[in-house]
């Protein structure tokens, strides 16, 4: 059977599997896409051997071949781009030629067996956990950015999903950062602990956007591997074999010292203060004093340095600390409160910071490490 189908359709299918298909690969068939057709619905493949994933599509079957052939994505979606999305296409095959029929012409792309395209990852579905799609944005736009990005450090380079039987800890660190999202609406009783690699989790997240809000996907654990599912929508990735730092044994418990202070004035003041940093060390220097938090930062190889004064709520004695710009400002980026408390233990020991207020189902936690002045 050939079939028929919308534009639209099409291209939001293609959109979601296009971010698995490397540019470049040791394996020149994963450059490609599956297109396997079954009656009225139309599965769409992608994979790098790490990543696979699949979605499927509503058509119109019409009478002839099933379509099911492997085409290269890019000049297939570049082809649907120039049509109107609610236009309907025709979609047929000739031997290994997928050929596609519109209003105004013709088109052909030459293709590969279908038999020659790695098969999909199975994964067992018997123990499971319900994950809200929008907590895969959550997930990743919360604590991707902390994850490290030397190739050297693996176990640092995912984000870890620790579950527990009432509770589950979404974490990523550097060793420098390091982002803890608490979510008590997700448990899993077998608490597996899974380190995902970044890359995985967003590529899920673009291949979820546009989906209802409310949806919810599967997460089914397996070894080495997780599946997430979802009935128009399967990604499989392989896990990070490497053992996850304690990162609960890095938080403080209670540091004496806290403060809280207006998010946006604060992050405002750090860009600015930024620019006159010292380019090597990017020095932040913070001094809290009752009611008042002066920000200072200075480069004295080329002569420049700047203050501000920001009110805050601090009634200890005072207290100096100092970060990395793009430590301290990574995190306050990511804060979506007006405001944040900042808990101190010493100058030189991990400053925990704490959005205020928190959201209505999540804990947010950040830990940020100060530079020895």
């Amino acid at each position: 059977m050939a079939f028929r189908a919308r534009v639209e359709a099409l291209k939001e299918a293609l959109g979601r599997v296009l971010p698995i298909v490397p540019s470049r690969s040791l394996y020149p068939i994963t450059q490609n896409i599956l297109l396997y057709q079954q009656g009225d619905t139309l599965e769409i493949r992608a994979t790098d051997l790490e990543l696979s994933i699949k979605t499927l599509v509503s058509i119109v079957p019409d009478e002839g071949e099933s379509v099911r052939v492997v085409v290269p994505p890019k000049p297939l979606i570049d082809l649907l781009r120039g049509f109107s999305e609610d236009e309907v296409i025709s979609v047929s095959q000739r031997e290994l030629t997928l050929e596609l029929g519109s209003a105004y012409g013709k088109y052909e792309f030459g293709g590969i067996a279908p038999e020659e395209y790695p098969q999909f990852p199975t994964a067992d579905k018997s123990s499971g956990v319900s994950l809200p799609v929008e907590l895969i944005e959550e997930v990743v736009s919360q604590t991707a950015f902390a994850a490290s990005r030397d190739d050297s450090r693996i176990a640092l380079s995912g984000i870890y999903f620790d579950f527990h039987e009432t509770h589950t800890f979404f974490v990523a660190t550097d060793a420098h950062t390091l982002v803890r999202l608490r979510r008590e609406d997700i448990r899993l009783p077998e608490s597996p602990k899974l380190l995902l690699p970044v890359r995985a989790l967003q590529s899920l997240q673009q291949a979820l956007k546009g989906f209802p809000v409310g949806d919810t996907l599967m997460l089914y654990p397996a070894e080495g591997q997780v599946l997430f599912y979802h009935p128009i929508l399967q990604m499989v990735s392989r896990l990070i074999d490497a053992r996850y730092p304690d990162y609960q044994s890095v938080i403080p418990n209670s540091p004496p010292y806290s403060a809280r202070i207006r998010t946006e004035g604060f992050y405002k003041a750090l860009r600015r203060l930024m620019v006159l940093s010292d380019k090597t060390t990017g020095v932040i220097r913070l001094k809290f004093d009752k009611g008042s938090l002066l920000i200072g930062a200075e480069d004295t190889l080329n002569q420049r340095s700047g203050k501000e004064s920001l009110p805050c709520e601090y009634e200890g004695p005072e207290f100096r600390i100092a970060f990395r710009g793009s430590v301290i400002g990574g995190v306050v980026e990511h804060i979506q409160a007006e405001e944040f408390i900042i808990r101190m233990e010493a100058p030189g020991r991990a400053a925990v910071i704490e959005p205020d207020p928190q959201g209505p189902s999540s804990e947010l936690l950040f830990l940020a490490m100060p530079l020895m002045m």
